[in-house]
């Protein structure tokens, strides 16, 4: 017997939302292979998160701007720490802006490319406390075994008996030392891979330290492999992008006159003005971790030849250029700049694309019972089973947007009309 208040259901056995899925409806999970890491330079086309990676890349430049600005003098324990509180801080900044880029390749890997600023900073909001907490703690971890080692080496420091100790005990300092070595490089690929783990997984913070280390030391072949390709990629692409404005530079040198000429040269004055601010030229050994990205800014888009001292013009040689060639050679030059900006924030997004197609590859296959898991495969399989259940809906004839429609039995007598109002006395 058919209940009125039954929804509509197709034919086909498919039930209600709130309903389990039968079994045949999972889809396999995706095999995903080291050659999806050529998807990277589409998946990184994005203008918002090129946007947010450019701002990314010149706060980083900033912060080491500043480490470089900090009194001489210090002891040389101090700046140690300094530089090591330094490159905490920076990674911090890089996971903030890395797992909000993150967020939106999980959508387009989900097949949502419109997914709105909005709705990115809805499901970013879950995850501020790993993109901070999992770079201090892989960061902290490290130090707090440098600060061991640093105890042990001052022990066999001391006059007499700290020798002879340090001699009878070398073995044990040694693979305490190794051990240090091989952490800091675990540290270092996590970098690669921990932005995407926090935009993919749905775990605690931990979970998502335990989630990078099990990624990095499960398949360090693959990772490694996938990051030298993705350093090419990066660089093939940095390439082409600052070659459209190194093109037009070169081009310019070969038109009539010198209107072009001193337009590119004063573009050059203005890279040097502007990029000097924010160019890093810190000697903390923690910026190398971002030297090589952010070293574009200066070396590939300040390409142009200095600017001329004397100007020639119809009447002769004058000392400075009109204010005509200062306006145009000005906003070329910011032009310059911005377009710079963009393209390193490209690149940026093709090492966090990188990362995340990486980490799709070396990932444990084992997340199909794992209810807190909010994967990539279980995502698209849920996805999938909505989709399905509209389309029976709509095969059966009912609204697509209807929440309330009722079965009527096809046998069934319609209903008897109300009585009249007279007999309701």
């Amino acid at each position: 017997m058919s209940d009125p208040t039954t929804p509509v259901i197709a034919d086909s056995g498919a039930k209600p939302a709130g309903d389990k899925a039968p079994d045949e409806w999972k889809p396999e999970p995706r095999q995903w292979t080291w050659k999806d890491v050529f998807t990277a330079p589409m998946l990184a086309f994005k203008p918002k998160c090129m946007l947010i990676s450019a701002i990314t890349v010149i706060l980083l430049a900033l912060w080491f701007k500043l480490f470089a600005e900090l009194p001489e003098g210090w002891p040389r324990w101090v700046m140690s720490a300094l530089d090591y509180a330094w490159g905490m801080v920076a990674l911090t900044i890089f996971s903030l802006a890395a797992t909000l880029v993150a967020v939106f390749m999980k959508a387009d890997l989900l097949d949502d490319e419109f997914l709105s600023l909005g709705e990115a900073l809805t499901q970013y909001k879950k995850r501020i406390v790993p993109a901070l907490l999992v770079p201090l703690f892989l960061t902290g971890l490290l130090a707090g075994f440098k600060l061991l080692l640093a105890g042990a080496e001052l022990v066999g420091s001391i006059p007499m008996a700290g020798p002879t100790i340090y001699a009878i005990l070398y073995p044990l300092g040694y693979l305490l030392a190794l051990f240090v070595v091989l952490l800091g490089i675990a540290v270092v690929l996590s970098v690669f891979v921990f932005p995407s783990i926090i935009a993919i997984r749905k775990h605690g913070w931990f979970d998502n330290v335990v989630d990078t280390f099990e990624a990095v030391g499960t398949k360090p072949h693959i990772l490694v492999g996938s990051l030298a390709l993705t350093v090419v990629l990066i660089t093939v692409s940095a390439w082409i992008g600052f070659g459209g404005m190194r093109q037009l530079t070169e081009t310019s040198k070969t038109m009539p006159g010198e209107a072009l000429k001193e337009t590119e040269r004063q573009a050059a004055l203005t890279h040097d003005k502007v990029l000097s601010k924010i160019t890093m030229d810190a000697n903390a050994p923690s910026a190398d971790l971002f030297r090589p990205l952010i070293g574009y800014m200066a070396s590939q888009v300040a390409f142009a030849e200095p600017p001329t001292r004397v100007f020639w013009t119809s009447e002769g040689a004058t000392p400075e250029p009109s204010s005509y060639y200062k306006w145009t050679g000005g906003a070329t030059g910011i032009w310059q700049i911005i377009i710079g900006a963009f393209v390193l924030g490209y690149c940026l997004n093709l090492f966090i694309g990188g990362g995340m197609l990486t980490y799709l590859v070396v990932r444990e296959d084992d997340y199909w019972d794992d209810e807190d898991l909010e994967d990539l495969d279980q995502l698209a399989k849920e996805l999938e089973e909505e989709a399905k259940q509209e389309a029976a809906k709509e095969s059966a004839g009912a609204p697509a947007n209807s929440m309330t429609a009722h079965t009527v039995p096809p046998s069934a007598p319609p209903p008897p009309p109300p009585p009249p109002p007279a007999a309701a006395t």
